[in-house]
C-alpha cells in the first residue's frame, strides 16, 4: 500500500459533503424546516474517520472499524493529539444515531470545531506522507 491507496478515501470525504450539502439544502427548503442535526453530526464524525482510514491506508494499514480505528489513534504517537477531540465527534454521532439526539446551533459549531482539529491534524500527516490532493472539507457552511 501506500499513498495513492489514500485516494479512494479522500474522495468518499468530498462524497459525505456533499450528502451533507444535500440533506442539509432539503431540510431548510421544507416548510417547516426539519430538523437534520443529527444527521449533520453524523456525518461530520464520518468524514473525520475517514481522514483517519485515509492516514492509515497511506501508511498500509487498513482499519476495518471503529474499535481498531480508536486503538490505533490512541496508540500512535503522532496521532494521540487529536484523540480527545476524535472521541468528542464519536460520542456526539452516536447520541444522534442511537439516542435520536438533536442539537444546537452553538453545539453544532462545537463539532465541526472539533472536526476541524481532526482534519487539520490529519490532512498534516497526511501530507508528510507524501499524499497530493488532499481534499480539507469544510462544513462550516451547513450551521
Amino acid at each position: 500500500m501506500g499513498t495513492s491507496d489514500a485516494e479512494p478515501y479522500l474522495r468518499l470525504v468530498e462524497h459525505d459533503l456533499e450528502a451533507l450539502d444535500l440533506i442539509t439544502a432539503a431540510a431548510r427548503g421544507r416548510t417547516p424546516t426539519v430538523d437534520v442535526s443529527d444527521w449533520q453530526c453524523t456525518l461530520v464524525y464520518y468524514m473525520a474517520c475517514i481522514y483517519v482510514k485515509a492516514v492509515g491506508r497511506a501508511r498500509g494499514k487498513d482499519l476495518q472499524d471503529h474499535y481498531q480505528l480508536k486503538q490505533w489513534i490512541n496508540t500512535t504517537t503522532d496521532l494521540v493529539p487529536i484523540t480527545r477531540p476524535y472521541r468528542k465527534l464519536e460520542e456526539r454521532s452516536r447520541d444522534a444515531r442511537y439516542e435520536g439526539r438533536r442539537f444546537t446551533r452553538p453545539e453544532l459549531i462545537e463539532t465541526i470545531g472539533w472536526f476541524a482539529q481532526v482534519r487539520d491534524h490529519l490532512v498534516g500527516v497526511l501530507k508528510e506522507e507524501g499524499v497530493e490532493g488532499i481534499p480539507v472539507v469544510d462544513p462550516t457552511r451547513f450551521v
